[in-house]
């Protein structure tokens, strides 16, 4: 403690001070054990996608498949989300919904930051202690995983032990260094008794609320109760992996009982990080890194520079289809926006285009992955409610088109109206531009590799992930793009985004048990039916709902909670389910770029060096209208998006 430090917290404060910062000190040694972790967890899943592109070519050529490869992949799945999911903490890689408390002065923050990271070490406190008490049940058990062949679970279990331990160490020193800077502030009385309070009561109300017989009420409102408590938790600042986990836990509690709802933590933690559908999550989140640090990106937007730079708004246009084409090998709104904002943004720069046009293309281009394949949108919904997701990814090509097109032609509109938004640029030799069309070729190779072979049923969507995996990694060391430090740096941002997945399917998962107990697809089924309303109204409906909600939710926690609730009910009406699904994708994303609450429009304001929050919403709704015109054509015509998935798989 230096002697300004000791100067500002004070005598009285001053030995507290020093014992609590020797321990944060100490506990901050955890997060480099973290990235151990990551690392060891990478070094496995490489293991595990190797093994699945081994036993694709084994099955395929020599008709000699590798036996167990789905329950080996099980269990290695499980060691990878136990050891990322704790460096996911450490590198603050949760989704948030900060955009309230990020508004908060700065002690005010820090008072509800201490608070929230109170509860966060209840919460995990219990998700510990159950994965302990989960370990010495399968070892009491002799407990084994799989059907093919059987391997001991007890060894893998102990993986979520360590990961979860390690959270709860990380949200210790983070609560630490909370305090000391509590302590640095010389916060009022008050203010520590509203810190310790707050926490106390929420604990209190919990044990009374787990007490079924105490609270007698009709589940479809402990169902909107839990919906609101979720919401609240996330509203305050707690990550939305946490909010989903603590409100599913706390209703089952109410529901079934407080024994019931610690059994489903520790039970789920293992079932869910060991079901292989999910593995095609990770496949395609580690292809799109190793497309990223291979810099394809950078390629194909080239490319497009050339042919389209010296129109107006040219920039922009080559924008917008760099895009389109990194979204067939990516799937994710933030890596394209990311990739997009470093190396269109400053060539917009560069030629004079104004920010309102610039960077709302970035923004509106990101939009285009989620309806791309792969599309990570599609993969989650695919597996909650057990579509093709070959089929799904077929049936997103033509909607993604027609954004891309939507965009295309509000560019060129506005660019008509004010010359000055988007300047030509010089305008490049034929010669170059024929020479730019090889830097698209490693995308399209990558793209026909993954949806070629998924169609043509050589290998399954969750082996076109590892098979896209090994293909950009091929192309990345064919093309000499990867060095040493990119290439395991590709590995340990995939790790961490993996973990963040998988701790809020973790939680989706308990919260979704939560929610088929009150069974609230079937109340609001007999609430739409006893409303006598025409299936397309209901879509319509529930459409806008996920447009308006998709403001403030990110894409991935909003799938996981409302799909369960709302796909069962509007297909049980007739409603063809696959455009359904490209109908929900695409009004969920819209909102992921309409102000004010937008996630994607505060990440952006990161990736843009000195932008500004106000010309970013300006920007931004200008493509808003572009997407809400792609959704009244799409759901006026229906055939765009059915004709397609119908011609290749007859449907």
């Amino acid at each position: 403690m230096t002697a300004e430090t000791a100067t500002t917290v004070g005598a009285e404060g001053g030995a507290l001070y020093r014992v609590l910062g020797k321990i944060h000190s100490a506990l901050d040694r955890v997060g480099r054990f973290s990235w151990w972790l990551d690392a060891v967890g990478l070094v496995i899943f490489f293991g595990m996608m190797l093994l699945t592109f081994v036993d694709v070519i084994m099955r395929y050529i020599f008709n000699a498949p590798i036996m167990g490869v789905k329950e080996y992949s099980e269990v290695l799945l499980v060691m990878l989300i136990g050891f990322t999911i704790s460096y996911t903490h450490q590198k603050k890689g949760h989704i948030t919904l900060g955009i309230l408390v990020d508004k908060l002065a700065p002690q005010p923050k820090l008072i509800l930051s201490t608070m929230v990271n109170i509860v966060a070490m209840g919460l995990f406190y219990i998700v510990a202690w159950q994965n302990i008490s989960e370990l010495f049940f399968f070892i009491e058990q002799g407990a084994k995983h799989g059907t093919t062949i059987y391997i001991p679970a007890a060894p893998f279990q102990v993986t979520l032990v360590i990961g979860s331990i390690t959270i709860l160490l990380l949200i210790t020193r983070d609560f630490l260094g909370d305090v000391l800077g509590c302590l640095e502030q010389r916060v009022k009385a008050y203010h520590w008794a509203l810190i310790f309070g707050v926490p106390a009561v929420i604990l209190v109300l919990s044990i009374l609320w787990m007490q079924p017989k105490l609270w007698p009420m009709d589940l479809p409102l402990v169902g909107l109760i839990g919906v609101i408590v979720m919401l609240l938790f996330m509203f305050a600042g707690l990550p939305t992996s946490f909010s989903l986990l603590l409100s599913g836990m706390l209703m089952i509690g109410h529901i079934r009982g407080a024994k019931v709802a610690f059994d489903v933590v520790g039970t789920e933690m293992f079932a869910t990080s060991a079901d292989y559908i999910w593995s095609v999550v990770c496949f395609f989140i580690l292809m799109g890194f190793l497309c990223l640090y291979a810099r394809l990106g950078e390629d194909i937007y080239i490319t497009f520079y050339k042919w389209f730079g010296h129109l107006r708004g040219g920039l922009a246009y080559a924008s917008i289809f760099a895009s389109t084409a990194m979204a067939g090998i990516v799937g994710d709104m933030l890596s394209v926006a990311s990739t997009m904002g470093t190396i269109a943004y400053p060539q917009m720069k560069k030629y004079g285009y104004k920010d309102i046009l610039s960077i709302g293309t970035i923004a509106a281009g990101s939009t285009i992955g989620p309806l791309i394949p792969p599309s990570m949108g599609f993969i989650i919904y695919g597996v909650l409610t057990g579509q093709s997701i070959g089929m799904l990814f077929i049936a997103g090509i033509i909607p993604g088109l027609v954004l891309a097109g939507a965009f295309t032609l509000n560019i060129a509109i506005r660019c008509a109206i004010d010359p000055k938004l988007g300047p030509a640029g010089p305008k490049s030799p034929w010669k170059e531009r024929i020479i730019s069309l090889k830097y698209g070729g490693p995308i399209v190779i990558l793209f026909l590799l993954i949806i070629g072979g998924i169609y043509a049923g050589i290998f399954t969507a969750i082996e076109g992930g590892a098979m896209g995996c090994v293909g950009a990694l091929a192309i990345g060391l064919i093309m000499r793009r990867f060095t040493r430090h990119s290439f395991f740096n590709s590995l340990i941002e995939a790790g961490k985004l993996i973990g963040m997945i998988f701790l809020i399917i973790i939680g989706a998962t308990v919260f979704s048990r939560f929610v088929a107990w009150c069974n609230l697809s079937g109340f609001l089924l007999n609430s739409v039916t006893s409303l006598a309303l025409d299936p397309k109204v209901l879509a319509a409906a529930i459409l806008a709902f996920y447009f308006f909600i998709g403001f403030a939710v990110d894409i991935l926690p909003l799938m996981l909670i409302m799909v369960p609730i709302f796909h069962p009910v509007v297909t049980s009406m007739g409603i063809d389910p696959t455009w359904f699904t490209v109908m929900s994708v695409i009004s969920i994303q819209a909102g992921e770029i309409t102000p004010p609450l937008s996630t994607m429009l505060f990440a952006l304001k990161g990736i843009i060096p000195g932008s500004n929050i106000n010309t970013i919403f300006n920007a931004a709704w200008f493509f808003v209208i572009s997407t809400a015109l792609c959704i009244i054509i799409l759901f006026i015509f229906p055939p765009l998006v059915t004709w397609l998935p119908g011609l290749l798989y007859g449907k």
